[in-house]
């Protein structure tokens, strides 16, 4: 669920900056590997031409950063101190524990925690950041100390942001995962890097990785529009362990506030405009338009009592799921054809995916839909979904073109839906969409005027069996509005004690009605790549007054 906590037994942190300064007691010679402040001058500048070179943007992966005694220990350290919780949002889900940069030295825990704390001093101490600012190319950089442990454990992850908070100037990942278990690419949870599609826009496909190779350090500078980056879903069953942290300058980049416009503006470009309904369209649902329903949909929700019983209970809740929504004709088509679909693109069931999997699918028939900050799924082009004739039976591209050109965007389903919500909408949109699994999402989404929304459901994501914390997936959630920025949106729902997040899970062949006012944003979860396959829905927004 959004927001949702539990505790664990794993080391995990926050990421709140923190104003605490970093008290050098143990010389950074005896934590940081001799050779790193002893370097050259001739090795650094050349290390600074490699950083700054590189792409999609500068970074680099220093291969050693504490000695290996002293990272063993701080490795212990994590896993047997830290206490983690479990939080998930639309960003990520991950195990967090406490605000390694407000940990006092006189704390109890720290105590605990002796070479963590010396590492943490060695990190923010003057000659460390001036090493730092030198080979990344930034001015000098203050002792504010921020910094946070994580651990990502099987189906972790954390999507693409580009870390552009307050004076933030050089991101930084320190590795510390099993030293006697060596990372390899098959286990998932590489740092991803993308590169610009047009200025300030990343493109939905990273190219560059940094694996988390223990005893390494990845870091670059922060950037606005420029440093978009995501942690890899682990597909292995062992934890990433990591902190995670930010050297900071003074005053915050320039040009943060033309980032968000672009970024704004390239969201808006992508919104599908509504397509007005006019009143005539929704009078009484006459027994004839009834009978041409009967094609697609189940008999039971078509019969003038269920559809009061339905309306009733709608509008005391303002939720509402209809399972076995389509008859079973079209129903065993479609479940038959998103398997095939999801099998031809090797998708699923664990199986690590490709980037661009489904791009080809009849003939680039689906488009991918970003920008990556805010969403990333396949969405069928409108000219497929205009389908007059009957479908080919085993083409899923051809099935739910049909199904919303001849239901979806019908004038009797318009009226259905007005007699099952008691609801009156003056305009419509919609879209058939795939998520794919080890890809997909959209991130928490607000609007300016109260929807209606119609989602069929068309795919089971999860087997019955899976009901370990966190394994849901794919799912779609409903949150109160928390913030307007970009990024660092998390939607966390479970601080708001006042208002439950809606939360519905993927589920086949269901309709699902929700009322979504304008305090309210919506988003559909990242789907796993362990899922059955990738999440297949028709999405409608119906706009009301």
């Amino acid at each position: 669920m959004a927001g949702e906590e539990s505790g664990a037994s794993i080391a995990d942190c926050v990421v709140e900056p923190s104003t605490k300064k970093a008290k050098l007691e143990v010389p950074e010679s005896s934590v940081l590997h001799p050779e790193l402040l002893a370097m050259s001058a001739e090795k650094r500048c050349e290390i600074k031409e490699k950083c700054l070179t590189n792409v999609p943007f500068a970074h680099y992966q220093l291969p050693v950063l504490c000695s290996p005694d002293h990272m063993r220990k701080v490795h212990m350290e994590c896993v047997e101190e830290l206490q983690s919780t479990f939080k998930e949002t639309d960003l990520f889900k991950l195990y967090q524990t406490i605000d390694l940069g407000n940990l006092s030295e006189s704390d109890p825990l720290a105590k605990k925690l002796p070479a963590l704390m010396q590492l943490r001093s060695a990190l923010y101490s003057p000659e460390f950041r001036a090493f730092i600012a030198d080979i990344t190319g930034c001015d000098t950089l203050t002792d504010k100390v921020d910094c946070a442990a994580n651990v990502y454990m099987k189906g972790c992850h954390l999507l693409p942001h580009d870390d552009v908070i307050g004076t933030r100037c050089v991101s930084y990942v320190i590795y510390l995962s099993d030293p006697d278990d060596e990372w390899t690419a098959a286990d998932g949870g590489a740092l991803e890097l993308y590169p610009q599609e047009t200025p300030g826009i990343p493109a939905l496909v990273p190219t560059a990785f940094a694996l988390p190779t223990y005893n390494t350090i990845a870091l670059f500078p922060v950037a606005p529009g420029v440093s978009f980056h995501s942690v890899q879903e682990v597909y292995a069953d062992k934890p990433r362990l990591s902190i995670q942290g930010w050297f900071h300058k003074k005053e915050a980049p320039v040009g943060v506030d033309e980032a968000t416009k672009r970024q704004l503006a390239a969201i808006e470009a992508t919104v599908t405009p509504f397509d007005l309904i006019q009143a005539d369209d929704l009078a009484e649902l006459a027994d004839a338009e009834l009978e041409g329903l009967q094609n697609f949909i189940n008999g039971i929700y078509l019969t003038r009592s269920t559809m009061e019983q339905v309306q009733e209970t709608f509008l005391q809740t303002g939720s509402l799921q209809l399972q076995d929504f389509l008859i079973p004709k079209w129903a065993d088509l479609i479940a038959n054809a998103t398997v095939a679909a999801d099998k031809a693109s090797k998708l699923g069931r664990g199986q690590t995916p490709d980037y661009e999997a489904g791009y080809d699918l009849d003939s680039g028939a689906w488009e991918p839909r970003g920008p990556v900050y805010h969403q990333r799924y396949l969405r069928l082009q409108p000219q497929q979904s205009s389908l007059s004739s009957s479908p080919k039976e085993d083409s899923i591209t051809e099935l739910l073109g049909y199904l919303q050109a001849q239901l979806v965007h019908s004038t009797a389903f318009h009226k259905w839906l007005c007699q099952v919500t008691g609801v009156i909408p003056t305009s419509f949109r919609s879209e058939v969409r795939r998520f794919r699994p080890g890809l997909d999402y959209t991130l928490a989404q607000r609007q300016s005027h109260p929807i209606l929304d119609a989602v069929l459901c068309l795919s089971n994501l999860q087997d019955e069996d899976e009901e370990e914390e966190g394994a849901a997936t794919g799912y779609e959630c409903y949150v109160p509005v928390e913030s307007d920025g970009l990024g660092d949106v998390a939607a966390a729902a479970a601080d708001n004690e006042d208002e439950e997040p809606i939360q519905i899970e993927a589920q086949f062949n269901t309709l699902s009605l929700v009322i979504r006012d304008v305090k309210t944003m919506k988003f559909v979860k990242f789907v796993g790549a362990a899922a059955r396959g990738s999440r297949w829905d028709l999405n409608v927004e119906y706009k009301l007054d």
